[in-house]
């Protein structure tokens, strides 16, 4: 397959709102955005410089309004604004994109990166395409001279965005909890600190729920651990199902869950809090012959009212959620200023 110069006639179909939306998600799901750098990442970019003979290469994810560089060889930037330059169009086909000469191309001749430094003028990148085909970004090689690839260099290139593809399929496995499939302890962890990085930087909130099931010991107990296994699987997929793709749902460890919400302020998070805990009370679990009823505590807060930090936050939900089981269970507490200054006791079994 030939790449795709910029200066062929190839129609493009523009993408909808509803498709960038599930472009954006998809990305985000990921969790890649705003992470330092990775030695995996840096040995494809090396390789991609070396073997297409340029003075850099990037692993580019195409962002809302910028391009964040997971890895950049021979540069130290981590972002650059305008993500509808080089690697914006690249990521609207599914081949190699390459610009011979920036400056004999009406798209980008004017972009400030062509007209001033660096002074860009040979462009080609490879899309990074997930299994459900979004295109997340590109492996791409950049020089300063226009020139053009060979058919070996090309491929190549197709080759190592493959493997950069790879390499986050095998960070999203590893931060999946086994058992319920959802986000592990780690991912939310990195996952809250990721996304109230990003809402300082827009001045958005950052909701989260603190969410423990209600004497879920009597069920291990009672029923044993096989039949608590399916109920904590059971009230994963009641979370999932609840969640907006945009949403981050963990299980925080035995029968604790979070749920961060990116851009939710305090009114919509207890809303949609008050919500989940009343689909999940009319929820009939499947165990064995028969089925469970279960319910939750929820607790919440949110970023920037009630911590400075996502740590901050989450001690914050936690405390909120040991009132809530505290007053009686199955209820959603709001943190109060008081209660996000409280130190985080053990909850209530």
């Amino acid at each position: 397959m030939a790449a795709e110069r910029s200066d062929a006639v190839v129609p493009r179909r523009q993408s909808s709102g509803a498709e960038e939306s599930a472009r954006l998600s998809a990305l985000r799901g990921y969790c890649v955005l705003d992470t330092g750098r990775e030695a995996r990442f840096d040995d494809l970019t090396s390789l991609a410089a070396n073997i297409c003979e340029t003075p850099m290469s990037l692993v580019s994810l195409v962002d809302t309004n910028r391009l964040f560089f997971k890895s950049a060889h021979g540069m130290d930037i981590r972002e650059v604004p305008h993500p509808d330059f080089f690697c914006g169009q690249a990521i609207r086909q599914r081949d190699v994109f390459v610009v011979p000469d920036a400056t004999q191309d009406p798209r980008f001749a004017n972009h400030p990166l062509v007209v001033e430094s660096p002074r860009v003028r040979f462009y080609a990148g490879a899309p990074l395409v997930t299994p459900q085909n979004y295109a997340l970004g590109t492996l791409c090689v950049v020089d300063f001279v226009p020139r053009e690839l060979n058919s070996k260099q090309l491929e190549t290139l197709r080759i190592l965005a493959r493997q950069a593809m790879c390499q986050l399929e095998l960070n999203l496995q590893a931060m999946r909890d086994p058992l319920t499939g959802l986000y592990n302890r780690r991912q939310l962890e990195e996952g809250l600190h990721r996304e109230v990085l990003r809402a300082r930087r827009i001045g958005a909130p950052v909701g989260v729920m603190a969410i423990d099931l209600d004497h879920f010991k009597r069920v291990n107990d009672t029923l044993g651990h096989e039949v608590g296994d399916i109920a904590l699987r059971g009230i994963a997929e009641v979370l999932a199902s609840c969640v907006r793709e945009e949403d981050i749902a963990c299980r925080a460890g035995g029968e604790e869950f979070v749920i961060i919400l990116p851009g939710t302020g305090k009114t919509a998070l207890r809303s949609r809090a008050e919500a989940l805990r009343k689909t999940i009370e009319q929820a009939r679990i499947p165990a064995g012959e028969g089925t469970l009823r279960l319910t939750v505590s929820i607790g919440l807060a949110s970023f920037p009212s009630y911590g400075d930090s996502g740590q901050a936050v989450l001690r914050a939900a936690d405390v909120a959620l040991y009132k809530a089981k505290a007053a009686g269970r199955n209820r959603v507490i709001m943190c109060t200023p008081s209660t996000a200054r409280a130190p985080s006791p053990a909850k209530a079994a």
